[in-house]
């Protein structure tokens, strides 16, 4: 008696663990993506490269989506444009008063996602970004490069957690 109940379970368990084999979380993992080069028009130029890269690794790094090179063979276009690039005094040291000790960077980036067709899923979806950088003593000139990796890093991010939260 004992015996045919461990078998059974044993067979229930073995059948279990066939089945959830091939189970899939959700379709997205079958969806593709053609990513149209990111449209700086911003006074940072280095900026567009950032984000393109970020944003293609932040989609692989989370697999919801297929990347493709070519447009002809995906689902969705994601066109990306960064605008209103701005750099502000955010700190002084209070004993030199003419020269800024941080600066406060900012960054929009307007989004659409659309199918291939043509038809607007997501449409100028706006996103901002802000970084700080620090100058290292008052003679040196601060290096905005590690601010605007960090700006690049965050919009891939939420470029990517966008497209993957749609309700699709």
């Amino acid at each position: 008696m004992l015996m045919n109940k461990l078998l059974n379970l044993k067979g229930l368990f073995f059948l279990l663990l066939l089945c959830g084999c091939n189970y899939k979380s959700t379709e997205l993992g079958s969806k593709t993506v053609y990513i149209e080069v990111v449209r700086n028009q911003t006074l940072a130029p280095q900026l567009g490269a950032f984000v393109s890269n970020k944003i293609r690794a932040q989609i692989i790094r989370r697999g919801h989506f297929l990347i493709r090179s070519n447009m002809r063979e995906c689902d969705y276009i994601l066109q990306v444009t960064l605008n209103d690039y701005s750099k502000g005094t955010e700190i002084f040291k209070p004993n030199d008063t003419l020269l800024a000790a941080g600066f406060r960077m900012s960054v929009q980036a307007n989004v659409s996602l659309r199918k291939r067709s043509g038809a607007l899923i997501l449409e100028d979806i706006v996103l901002t970004e802000n970084a700080s950088v620090l100058r290292d003593g008052s003679l040196t000139v601060p290096s905005d490069r590690q601010a605007l990796l960090n700006i690049s890093e965050s919009l891939g991010q939420q470029i990517s957690q966008l497209i993957e939260n749609y309700r699709w």
